[in-house]
């Protein structure tokens, strides 16, 4: 009888650590968030304590249960101490994936001849409403220009696109207009780009139809929140090109997803960090110096491609901090950090326009799409009538 009761508890505690476990599993993949599965695990660790048989299996499911609680507790107050993602609570319709899709050199394009009908509700109240006309060559459209006009091509993330704003009113468009359409505008953007993507467009040739067209200027936009994009530190990057800074410069090195294949540690790291902000913070300062070097040398790169294809400049326009101060939203650096990643910007001699100098005087209700955050459409018009008043003093210079 003995025999048979010992092998009876056997059989039963290794039953149920199985199903233990894959009731956690189950609720990682179900459950709206990590902060859930590992509430989740604390509870059934607990429920080990009671029908576990033998203290060796108890002591293990308390212990499960108490790193759950711990991870909960950790992730919980890291969460709060992360700045809140722009656009919280809004509902975007079509959602991105339907008319952004996978691309070999970049990671992702717009979808080529396409309209998009753009939505972006919070509640019951309309955020936006916006059309998106995408061209054969898969770019956001620009209006007509006559035939041998100067060209300037705009480069970017969703603050270029002009995400939440009508065809004719992005900063391309804008900047057209302001230039009674004499000009050519080419609008290569696509929301959630970084540096990393505009240095790769211009390294694979996508720009090259350009080349032998009378290029004025390359135009791009930063923001601090650019940071996180050049180390693949968003959910959206995993197959965009990934660069490395080697004796000073920047080396391609595939996308992100096939470092994290390669480096399996670098990969669970990431993984880990992406469902635990606690795990995120580790070593945060060592991947903001990270951030900050690769972004530079980005901008430092793209400088040099913009001369070396079309002999132009390239004028950066900037929605970033020019003072120390209160902490940025949106961004895990501080202001002091901002301040001087942009002063190491402004040593390249980068011609600059800041957004919020432009903005002096103007009710900050005005300068974004309310909830939603991108640039409003005066921001497009302010920004493009004072890019020509720089490409205009430049041109009569000397």
């Amino acid at each position: 009888m003995k025999l048979a009761r010992s092998s009876t508890r056997i059989s039963r505690n290794p039953l149920l650590a199985v199903a233990l476990v894959a009731g956690i599993a189950i609720g990682a993949a179900t459950l709206p968030s990590m902060v859930w599965a590992g509430g989740l695990a604390a509870i059934l660790g607990l429920a080990g304590v009671v029908l576990f048989r033998g203290d060796r299996w108890r002591t293990a499911a308390l212990l499960l249960s108490a790193v759950a609680v711990a991870v909960v507790l950790l992730d919980t107050l890291a969460g709060w101490l992360s700045p809140a993602p722009k656009g919280q609570g809004v509902v975007y319709a079509p959602e991105h994936h339907s008319w952004v899709v996978p691309d070999p050199l970049l990671g992702f394009r717009l979808r080529p001849s396409n309209i998009v009908h753009a939505e972006a509700t919070r509640g019951q109240e309309t955020v936006y409403r916006a059309d998106y006309t995408i061209g054969a060559d898969g770019w956001r459209a620009t209006p007509a220009a006559p035939a041998g006009g100067d060209t300037y091509i705009f480069m970017g993330d969703s603050c270029v696109f002009g995400q939440g704003v009508a065809d004719d009113q992005t900063l391309a468009a804008q900047f057209a207009k302001a230039n009674d359409f004499k000009v050519r505008t080419a609008l290569v953007a696509v929301p959630g780009y970084g540096p990393n993507h505009l240095v790769r467009a211009f390294e694979v040739g996508l720009l090259d139809r350009y080349l032998g067209q009378p290029v004025r200027a390359v135009v791009t936009w930063i923001k601090p929140q650019d940071l996180a994009r050049v180390t693949g530190d968003e959910t959206w990057l995993a197959s965009s090109p990934r660069y490395v800074l080697e004796d000073g410069r920047l080396r391609y090195t595939g996308s992100f997803t096939e470092h994290r294949w390669r480096n399996p540690l670098d990969g669970l790291l990431h993984f880990a960090g992406e469902h635990f902000a606690f795990i995120k913070a580790i070593g945060m300062r060592q991947r903001q110096e990270r951030q900050a070097d690769v972004f530079v040398a980005a901008i430092e790169r793209l400088q040099a491609l913009a001369r070396e294809k079309f002999g132009a400049p390239l004028i950066v326009v900037y929605n970033w901090p020019d003072k120390p101060g209160l902490p940025e939203a949106g961004t895990e650096f501080d202001r002091q950090a901002l301040v001087a990643i942009l002063e190491r910007v402004r040593r390249l001699e980068t011609p600059l326009v800041s957004v919020v100098d432009l903005l002096d005087g103007i009710e900050v209700s005005r300068w974004t799409i309310p909830h939603d955050g991108h640039p409003s459409a005066l921001v497009d018009h302010l920004v493009a009538v004072e890019l020509k008043r720089r490409l205009n003093v430049a041109a009569a210079a000397p």
